[in-house]
C-alpha cells in the first residue's frame, strides 16, 4: 500500500516564499489571502494563524527584503552610501510590486546612519533619506542601467555634500 505523501507544514517562511513567487508570476494584484492559500493548498483561514491580514504579510515581505541591506562602514560615507543604495535597488528590483520596502525601518535606519556620518542631522537627514530611498526604488522600477543609476546617485550625493 502506498504511503500518503506528507506535506511540508505551513509556516511564515513558506507563506512568504509562495506570496513572492505568486506576485512575480501573476502580478501584485494576485496577492490575496485566498489566492495564496490556493497556491499552498490550504484553507484561507489557516494563513491568519501566521499573519493578521494582507498588510502584515506585505510588511513581512518588506522586512525579509531589508535583511540583506546593511550600512557598510568603510572609509568614505559617499562610497558607503553608493553601495547601500545599490543593494537597496537590487532588493527593490527583486521584490514583487506592492511590497513596501521603502517604508521598512531597517532600510531607513541604514541610510540615516550613513548620512549621520556625513554630518547631516535632523530634518535635513530625514528628507535626504526619503529622497535617496525613493531614487533607489524608482531606478529599480524603470530598470535604469548601472551607469544611469551611478550617475544619479553621484548627482544626489553632490547635492548633499
Amino acid at each position: 500500500m502506498a504511503q500518503p505523501q506528507r506535506r511540508e507544514p505551513l509556516s511564515r517562511e513558506r507563506i512568504l516564499a509562495t506570496a513572492t513567487a505568486l506576485a512575480r508570476r501573476d502580478g501584485p494584484e494576485s496577492l490575496s489571502m485566498r489566492r495564496i492559500a490556493q497556491e499552498l493548498d490550504v484553507w484561507p483561514m489557516s494563513l491568519y494563524r501566521h499573519f493578521r491580514d494582507k498588510d502584515e504579510l506585505l510588511g513581512a515581505l518588506a522586512g525579509e527584503a531589508a535583511l540583506g541591506i546593511a550600512a557598510p562602514n568603510g572609509e568614505s560615507w559617499r562610497d558607503d552610501m553608493t553601495a547601500l543604495l545599490g543593494r537597496a535597488r537590487e532588493a527593490f528590483a527583486a521584490q514583487p510590486p506592492g511590497v513596501r520596502l521603502h517604508r521598512e525601518p531597517a532600510l531607513r535606519d541604514a541610510v540615516l546612519d550613513v548620512l549621520c556620518r556625513a554630518g547631516l542631522r535632523g530634518r535635513r537627514s530625514e528628507d535626504a533619506a526619503a529622497a535617496l530611498i525613493a531614487y533607489a526604488a524608482g531606478a529599480a522600477v524603470v530598470d535604469a542601467s548601472d551607469a544611469q543609476f551611478a550617475a544619479g546617485v553621484s548627482l544626489l550625493l553632490d547635492g548633499l555634500g
